[in-house]
């Protein structure tokens, strides 16, 4: 594998520190918009993450930061800050396609309730991300809009980069943006977020407002965000006001998987895995042994009778015409979900809710602040390896189905230089327990992570 990489602009400061400089008058809102709007211009062309960028309402809107900000209005910690978001967002005034050039004409009436979340905090919109089309796709790829390229991978070796808030995980990693938005259906916040090496934080279902957004599944879509550590997905949970009830005290007891599921896991991602809960234990975590109310290969059938249906009920209109630009994984999927039937989809809606009740009980029952598990089965596959007949959710759909809060954390590497992540799953509405647990878990981990790189014949 060539690892020789394609040059990025430095880390941006965490996001506590841009608030402190932007408030102590250090710099600037428009200073920081420029030097974003100058990376984008340097580098997106090679990784190709944005499919729009509001140069001129974006530079506005930092001038009346920066207006409020010197007047004494400061707002919080994303206040003068630009952020990216997945184009199934909708954006007054602007194109809405989630990832498809047949949405390109739909053009939103009014801000998602997100975006006015974002502007009510200050955050300057400075552009929309690539993604997989109708958000249907855990690789990350697009035949039609274009796949963002992964910056793990080499000159050579290009990595897809996980999906489907595909180019929200991209512009970050990249270091184009300090933070963006995306969406997680069964895991597509958090897998991407494990491919290219950051935090991926999907909260509660509805903790943050999904009015305004292109849905999947009324069901199990989530909206999260894509950011650089625990404390930056903190500051932006906090600032755009996640709605959940006050969290438990966080306790020193996590729940891990028994070892029959993890049978998927690939090699270099089961060692790393292994490492983690070693460092976990050293930083005074008591790891549980944990079981799901159901093998975790279970949850894929009663998943997609809800997933895929209620996706097919929203795309139906686009499935009959064959010349249509659909991707055929996404066709194929959707076309394939016309055969569920009205008791599957009631049925699993009912499982759902009584293992969401199970897992609740044994997660009181053990004590536990959160389950310690892997985000995919390896790491990112080279884009002409991926085989779309398969998807790396094994270990995300279930949070989703069982409406849970989750967070996949940068927790080392295999001996190619490709990120491998861990996932932190919390009970719903504990969001920011589980944020306090990440933070733990992070600086448990940090300390290991040059260390984590695995060698050949580990």
């Amino acid at each position: 594998m060539n690892t020789k990489k394609q040059t990025m602009p430095a880390v941006f400061p965490p996001i506590a520190e841009l608030a402190h400089a932007l408030r102590s008058g250090e710099t600037n809102s428009t200073t920081l918009t420029r030097e974003c709007l100058r990376r984008i211009a340097a580098h997106d062309g090679h990784f190709h993450s944005f499919i729009k960028v509001y140069e001129q309402e974006a530079l506005a809107a930092a001038g009346q930061a920066d207006q409020e900000i010197a007047a004494g209005r400061w707002r919080g910690a994303l206040h003068g800050i630009p952020v990216a978001l997945k184009d199934l967002v909708d954006v007054r005034g602007k194109p809405t396609t989630a990832g498809s050039p047949l949405l390109q004409a739909n053009i939103a009436r009014h801000n998602a309730a997100i975006v006015e979340r974002i502007r009510a905090a200050g955050g300057i919109i400075i552009g929309k991300t690539h993604m997989v089309q109708f958000a249907l796709g855990a690789w990350g790829t697009n035949a039609h809009m274009g796949t963002p390229r992964n910056p793990a991978g080499g000159a050579d070796d290009i990595l897809v980069p996980g999906g489907s808030s595909s180019g929200s995980a991209v512009a970050l990693a990249a270091h184009l943006v300090p933070w963006a938005v995306g969406s997680d259906t069964g895991g597509s916040v958090r897998v991407p977020a494990a491919f290219c090496g950051i935090v991926g934080f999907k909260p509660t279902i509805d903790a943050l407002p999904r009015a305004g957004v292109y849905a999947l599944s009324e069901t199990l879509d989530s909206l999260g965000v894509l950011t650089s550590s625990v404390d930056d997905a903190l500051q932006c949970a906090k600032a755009l006001r996640l709605d959940v009830a006050a969290s438990e005290p966080v306790g020193k007891r996590i729940g891990c998987l028994e070892a029959d599921e993890l049978a998927p896991l690939e090699p270099a991602a089961a060692r790393c895995l292994e490492r983690n809960l070693q460092a976990l234990e050293r930083a005074g975590f008591t790891l549980v042994p944990f079981r799901f109310p159901a093998a975790l290969a279970a949850f894929k059938e009663v998943t997609n009778a809800i997933m895929i249906a209620e996706g097919a009920a929203v795309n139906d209109r686009f499935l009959d015409d064959p010349s249509l630009p659909i991707d055929p994984s996404v066709r194929a999927r959707l076309i394939a979900a016309r055969s569920t039937t009205v008791v599957q989809y009631l049925q699993a809606r009912d499982t759902a809710a009584r293992w969401q009740q199970q897992f609740a009980d044994e997660m009181t029952r053990l004590e536990l602040s959160a389950i310690a598990m892997p985000v995919t089965p390896g790491p990112a596959p080279r884009i002409e390896d991926v085989d779309h007949n398969l998807a790396p959710v094994h270990f995300t759909r279930p949070v989703n189905f069982l409406s849970l809060c989750g967070i996949s954390l940068p927790a080392g590497e295999d001996d190619q230089a490709r990120p491998i992540g861990l996932q932190l799953v919390g009970q719903a509405g504990q969001d920011f327990a589980l944020l306090a647990v990440a933070a733990q878990a992070e600086a448990a981990l940090r300390p290991g992570l040059a260390a984590n790189k695995e060698r050949a014949h580990a």
